[in-house]
């Protein structure tokens, strides 16, 4: 189960519509990247689900407060990003 605008909304604690066209197209290229990513085995698991929908939340919150694909040389690796990554990666059923 993908995160649905109204979740990203209250993640994000956002109360107007200004911004729902544009969220709505980072919820779907977020879970295209997670997808791309790992794979999509771990749909079978709720846990797995779980953990993808935290990671998806996370990944729409950077992606809105960034508004942008560049990463600067500065940024530092987001741990609980690349272990959820790995994580779901290694799902098998």
């Amino acid at each position: 189960m993908a995160v649905i605008l109204e979740q990203v909304k209250s993640y994000l604690r956002i109360d107007d519509t200004y911004d729902d066209a544009y969220l709505s197209v980072i919820v779907e290229t977020s879970l295209i990247y997670i997808d791309s990513m790992v794979g999509e085995e771990y749909k079978a698991d709720v846990k797995a689900i779980k953990l993808a929908d935290l990671l998806q939340l996370k990944i729409i919150a950077d992606m809105y407060e960034n508004r942008g694909i560049e990463i600067p040389d500065n940024t530092k690796q987001d741990r609980i990003t690349m272990s959820i990554l790995d994580k779901l990666s290694n799902y098998t059923t």
